[in-house]
Formats: C-alpha cells, structure tokens, sequence
C-alpha cells in the first residue's frame, strides 16, 4: 500500500519551519559558506588604487617650493600583500641633478614606481602621468673657506699655519651659482706673523652669492717641528 499523501504545506507553515527548524544544521552551514567565500577571496588577486611616497633624490642645491604632490597607482594583488603597503608604501625616488630647470614637468612611468621588498604586488598604472615640480630660484647652504693669505715671516724656523675662524660659512644666491661652489675663499692679501687675529674679507667678486659672515678670522702660527717632521 502507498503511504497516504501528504497535505500540502501552506506558505506561512513553511515560512515557520524555515526559520524555527534545524537552526543548528543551517548556522553551521552559512558559517562553513562564508568561511569557504573569505579564503578563496583572500587568495584572487585584486586591483586597488594606493597610495605613492614621492620622495626624488634632489641635489643639494634642489629645494622644493611646493608641498610633494599626490600620486597613487593601480596594483594587482591578493588583498594580504595589497595591505601591507599601508604600512611599508610604495615610493618614487627618481634623482634630480642640480642643472634642473626652476620649473620641471615629470613624466611618471611604472618603473619609476619602487615597491618594498618582501611585498608581491605588480604596478599596473601610475596616475598621474605627470606632476610638475617647482624649485627655489634662491638658496643658501653652507661651504668651507680656503685661505688665500701670504704670510710674511723670516725664513729660519718651522713652517707657518693659518687657522680661520669660522672655518664655513654660508653662501645664499641663485640656485645655479650656490650649486656650483664647493667651496670659497679669502682675498689675496699679505700678513705678518703674530699672534693677534686678523681680519679678513672673504673674496665674492664675480661669483654673485652673499656670504655671511663676509670675514674671517686668520690666526698665524707655526707648526711645531715634530708635527711638521710626520709623514
């Protein structure tokens, strides 16, 4: 004999038995899904647009006027690598020589783009293509002195020593001209030997920088003959 059929099951009755029967199996089985969803998204790869460190190798003669700009760029990941460079960021680090124009317009490309070490990611895009850069047409640094002096002493005894006090001092002026000078020096002058300072100017004719402070002092003295003597 067949079993009596049976009878139909009316929305509002399955409606209840959904939500009120077997609510174990069926937790169990939703956690299982979005467990089993998390681990496969962890490991596709995704693309995301981050953040870039402009951070270009300037010459000691670059300063920048403005703030650096805002670059981010498109990358290929799973999203755990992707994550780590909010921590350890990419970076453009491009250098720029001291002859760069007051204003420069820089084509960014992928390979500027350095991603840190120990991070799998691939640069896709950089945006945006280019960034304009503007420097200080005037700068100041500062740079050692050189003496120049002559001094007048007898021939006999050990030699002469020129201390200069300061011994750096600071040159400011168009960019180009402070980048070129490694270094600067006093007038050409003749002094005697004694053991009272003298003043003395430092030589800026034709160089077109200021310099401060605009004298040195010069100490003469000799050197003792055992120091002298040293290889």
């Amino acid at each position: 004999m067949k079993p009596p059929p049976r009878p139909p099951v009316s929305l509002p009755q399955w409606l209840r038995a959904a939500f009120t029967q077997r609510l174990a199996l069926k937790a169990s089985s939703v956690l299982l899904a979005v467990v089993l969803w998390f681990v496969v998204a962890a490991r596709e790869p995704t693309e995301e647009l981050v953040g870039v460190r402009f951070a270009p190798q300037l010459d000691s003669g670059l300063v920048l006027r403005d703030p650096p700009p805002v670059i981010r760029a498109l990358v290929i990941g799973r999203p755990a690598e992707i994550l780590k460079l909010s921590t350890s960021p990419l970076s453009i680090r491009r250098p720029l020589t001291s002859d760069a124009p007051d204003t420069l317009v820089m084509t960014l490309r992928t390979s500027d783009v350095e991603v840190p070490e120990g991070i799998e990611v691939i640069v896709r895009d950089v945006q945006p293509r280019s960034v304009m850069l503007r420097f200080e047409s005037t700068v100041s640094r500062e740079v050692p002195v050189r003496s120049r002096l002559f001094v007048r002493a007898p021939a006999a005894g050990s030699p002469l020593a020129v201390q200069l006090s300061p011994n750096v001092v600071t040159i400011s002026g168009p960019r180009r001209d402070v980048a070129q000078l490694r270094f600067i020096a006093t007038v050409p002058d003749s002094i005697a030997i004694d053991t009272i300072p003298h003043l003395v100017d430092i030589d800026t004719a034709g160089l077109g920088v200021i310099v401060r402070p605009a004298q040195v002092k010069a100490i003469i003295g000799r050197v003792p003959l055992a120091a002298s003597s040293r290889p």
